[in-house]
């Protein structure tokens, strides 16, 4: 990569082959020669740094490949997790949902069973009223038999009576 261009080295002429006319000639071209050796040393200074840039660029390319790489490795790891996350959290809720539509089963069940038993109790309240009505009214017939039992004793008593003299007045008159 590194393109140097080699410039042969400017000797200058020895003086006895140079004519008198072309010294400042001469030197005008070593110095235009040292401006462009100057800027050849300048350009291949910065062709250089530029280099040395380019090879820090391509170890930089290099580790945020590599990092690149690492991060996406974990940023796969991290979405089977979620993946695996969410599959087990809807699995739960999935679970959660059917305990709860048991429960409401289960709710409704016991809801309708306490209505029942609350049905039922109204009939036992109502029967054990009756039965307390009949109770009541079964009180008042003893009572009530309690005194046809008193008046038949009563009547008994005169019947009794009746009969015997009856039977007195038989005797009597079969005398």
């Amino acid at each position: 990569m590194d393109k140097t261009v080699k410039i042969s080295a400017y000797s200058p002429p020895t003086r006895s082959a140079v004519p008198k006319e072309k010294p400042a000639m001469d030197r005008f071209v070593a110095l235009e020669l040292e401006q462009k050796q100057a800027q050849l040393d300048e350009e291949r200074n910065k062709s250089l740094e530029l280099l040395r840039n380019v090879v820090q660029l391509r170890e930089s390319l290099k580790q945020e490949q590599a990092k690149s790489a690492e991060q996406e490795a974990k940023v796969v790891q991290l979405e089977d997790k979620l993946k695996k996350l969410a599959a087990l959290e809807e699995s739960q809720i999935a679970k959660r949902n059917a305990q709860i539509e048991e429960e409401k089963k289960y709710s409704l069940e016991l809801m309708h069973t306490i209505e029942q038993l609350k049905e039922d109790i109204k009939q036992e309240k109502a029967k054990s009223l009756e039965i307390a009505h009949s109770g009541v009214e079964l009180e008042a017939k003893l009572i009530e038999i309690a005194a046809l039992e008193a008046r038949i004793k009563d009547l008994s008593g005169v019947f009794g009576k009746i009969i015997s003299i009856a039977e007195a007045a038989k005797v009597v008159a079969d005398k």
